[in-house]
């Protein structure tokens, strides 16, 4: 049986779900699905292992999505709609 790296970025062993691409510098290295994706789209490539984690890592941490006190309209539609208070309001008696 072969044995798989996991992903460079985010450390997924499940083979199928692994590629390996070849950084910029001529590196070698192993992405899930996911990190691949984003490395295609990536303007620069990366050379280094560390230079793809950083291009790679979530960028979805608070001080990026607004500044404080902003209202995120779409994510307060989505929790009224799915909260649990409308759930029970529209289950229809049987």
């Amino acid at each position: 049986m072969k044995e798989f790296q996991p992903c460079a970025v985010c450390g997924l062993r499940d083979a199928r779900a692994l590629v390996t691409v070849v950084l910029r510098g001529g590196l070698k290295v192993t992405l899930c699905g996911t990190h691949h994706v984003m490395h295609g789209r990536c303007a620069e490539g990366a050379r280094t292992v560390e230079e793809l984690k950083k291009a790679l890592t979530d960028r979805r941490s608070t001080n990026r999505r607004g500044r404080k006190g902003e209202v995120d309209e779409l994510a307060e539609r989505l929790n009224a709609a799915f909260s649990r208070e409308r759930r029970s309001a529209d289950r229809r008696a049987s």
